[in-house]
């Protein structure tokens, strides 16, 4: 079978694994599960990019990563503009670090009562084919489904490419990173958080999705208000995370902010 109509078959047949009412191939994952939150924004964004390379490097388990910072940080997505994107005089003044993260999408603000999600998926040469959009929607999809599930009253919805939200407003962003047999997928989740704070340290976005309507940020975010434990609980079934928390690279991971997260020649590029 000539290679172009192969690769067009593989691709059918994964996007109706993902969009038809047959079981998808994420549905028989086992995960190891981390609740381990290091002490600042950049050694946690760090400790996810080592935990990516080990995983794909040792061919092992995904995981799930569940955590969040006791203070605020703003943090890019891998190629935002900083004067696009972030009011660096409030961050200045109120000493907010302002650093990027090695996945995509929007540049967000972590802190208190924003539940962060980090999840370490084995990757198929049909997801490959597929993409970056249709692995996002199915992951975003059984997400979705567990927190209707949780809370029948307040309807989740997928939105935008990689949003979800509730009666049109977004309380989760997510982005991603592929290496060749393993992705990370960032993800948060606004319960508790101060919304206020928000347009403090970040401008409008340079991009944004079509559902937005050029609403500013206090107009389009909102709280999905839910117990972090009982969140933490259900996210580990969903992702069938009982296997032990796998070694941490703790000395990669000093390394990395030493060499790239606590340093402008990364978190300034752009």
């Amino acid at each position: 079978m000539p290679i172009r109509r192969w690769q067009k078959r593989l691709k059918k047949q994964h996007w109706r694994s993902i969009n038809g009412p047959s079981t998808s191939e994420m549905s028989d994952i086992r995960c190891h599960f981390s609740d381990t939150t290091l002490s600042t924004p950049a050694e946690n964004l760090a400790l996810d990019e080592s935990l990516l390379y080990q995983i794909n490097q040792q061919d092992s388990l995904g995981c799930l990563r569940i955590w969040e910072v006791d203070q605020y940080a703003v943090v890019l997505g891998s190629s935002n503009q900083v004067a696009e994107n972030v009011n660096q005089a409030a961050c200045l003044q109120d000493q907010i670090p302002v650093l990027r993260r090695c996945t995509g999408g929007g540049t967000v603000l972590l802190g208190p009562g924003c539940f962060i999600y980090s999840l370490f998926l084995r990757i198929t040469a049909e997801q490959h084919l597929a993409g970056i959009e249709a692995t996002t929607r199915e992951i975003l999809r059984r997400i979705s489904g567990t927190l209707n599930q949780l809370k029948p009253e307040r309807s989740v919805e997928v939105r935008g490419i990689s949003d979800l939200t509730v009666e049109g407003h977004k309380f989760s962003g997510n982005s991603q990173r592929w290496l060749t047999t393993t992705l990370l997928h960032h993800g948060t989740i606004l319960y508790d958080f101060d919304l206020e704070r928000i347009p403090r340290y970040l401008t409008s976005p340079e991009r944004e999705p079509d559902y937005r309507s050029h609403r500013d940020h206090l107009e389009f975010v909102t709280n999905y208000e839910i117990n972090p434990t009982q969140l933490r609980d259900a996210l580990i079934e969903t992702w069938q995370a009982s296997e032990p928390e796998p070694v941490l690279p703790r000395e990669r991971v000093q390394q990395l902010v030493q060499e790239k997260y606590a340093t402008e020649n990364w978190n300034l590029r752009r």
